[in-house]
């Protein structure tokens, strides 16, 4: 009996197999040519009729059909579902208990074994996306065969969707630059410039000028009220020097004499040779010829504190008016000069409706000559940076 299966199985080998062992290539291209040769035989026979009738369960109305392409685009949904139905569903319709054996295997194969990651380069991946762009290069022609497979147009309808653009722009640090030209000069003051003023409530006024000459400086005044005999003010000026001490260098006008000192009496001789005064009805000497009294005699009595040296101008007559230079100072190298003054209007005693004026004045300033600096801006580049905005 073993003898005979023996020979049974070896007269169904062909006797090429027998002669030499077919490689990959070869059983692939018999394959090839076996398949185009049997393709019209084959294509005719798949029909949805024949597979109505030889194929257990099939139907063109399956329910699963319409979850993708009849418009959920949502199959993971219900294979959820359906994952969780046959895990506790026993069929007793052969097919759908095929389908469920099949989808817990699948379901429970992945969660007892480890995924196996496949990458894009696999050979099977590889071999499958070469197939799929050109399947004509590994299967040739086979349309001639097989003509179930027809081109279909299908029309998907539109989708509305709200694309939005951002345009952003970088934001980087830029930078500009700008110029300062410096230039410096010698100048001085313009001549008769008024550099100080002080001024009082009766119109006395005191002003510092600038003179053509720099290394001095003049001083005016004017003064109002009873220091005249003529009662009407008097112009004065003074020179001061520009130096570390400043000093007086030409006093202005300066009169302190008492013009109304007499300087003669009416007198009359008696019998034996002998000259006396006269008297007018109210009893005073009778004077015949006045005259100037002693020189700087009123400045002590009015003001003990002040030099008479150190006066730059000033009158006398019924009242006292003068300016007095107290000690001053230039700084040459800082530019700068500080004239400190004493100014004086003073009533007699007996005046009590018109209170005297004494005022310390301290005059700060430039010296006459000095340098000045121009500054200018180049800010072209700045100017152009600054005029950009943000889009």
């Amino acid at each position: 009996m073993r003898a005979a299966l023996i020979a049974f199985a070896l007269s169904l080998q062909p006797s090429a197999w027998a002669a030499q062992p077919m490689t990959p290539a070869d059983a692939f291209a018999l394959g090839k040519s076996d398949g185009a040769a049997g393709g019209t035989d084959v294509a005719g026979q798949i029909t949805g009729a024949n597979a109505t009738a030889n194929v257990p369960g099939y139907t063109t109305t399956n329910v699963n059909s319409g979850y993708f392409a009849g418009g959920n685009g949502n199959p993971r949904t219900f294979g959820s579902a359906r994952v969780l139905d046959c895990a506790s569903t026993v069929y007793t319709q052969p097919e759908q208990q095929a389908e469920c054996t099949a989808i817990n295997q699948i379901a429970g194969d992945r969660s007892a074994r480890p995924i196996t990651p496949i990458a894009p380069t696999d050979p099977t991946i590889a071999t499958g996306r070469s197939i799929a762009n050109n399947p004509e290069a590994v299967a040739g022609s086979f349309t001639s065969g097989y003509s179930a497979c027809t081109t279909q147009t299908v029309t998907t309808p539109p989708v509305y969707e709200t694309e939005i653009c951002i345009h952003e722009k970088k934001i980087e640090p830029v930078s500009c630059q700008k110029t300062l030209t410096v230039t410096v000069q010698l100048q001085q003051c313009n001549a008769g410039d008024v550099l100080y003023t002080y001024s009082t409530y009766k119109g006395d006024t005191i002003r510092v000028i600038c003179d053509p000459d720099p290394s001095k400086l003049r001083i005016t005044g004017n003064f109002t009220g009873w220091c005249y005999n003529d009662y009407r003010g008097f112009g004065h000026l003074a020179f001061v020097s520009v130096e570390a001490t400043a000093q007086i260098l030409q006093k202005g006008f300066i009169d302190f004499y008492r013009t109304d000192e007499c300087k003669q009496y009416q007198t009359w001789t008696d019998e034996q040779g002998n000259s006396h005064l006269s008297y007018d009805e109210n009893g005073y000497p009778i004077c015949v010829l006045y005259g100037p009294g002693p020189v700087n005699g009123p400045i002590a009595s009015m003001q003990p504190d002040v030099s008479p040296n150190n006066v730059l101008f000033g009158s006398y007559y019924r009242r006292g008016c003068m300016l007095e230079l107290k000690p001053s100072s230039c700084d040459l190298a800082d530019e700068t000069c500080t004239f400190n003054l004493k100014f004086i209007n003073q009533y007699n005693c007996d005046d009590s409706y018109y209170p005297d004026i004494i005022s310390d004045l301290s005059a700060s300033m430039r010296t006459p000559q000095f340098h000045g600096e121009t500054d200018i801006w180049d800010t072209a580049a700045c100017d152009i940076l600054n005029s950009r905005t943000a889009p």
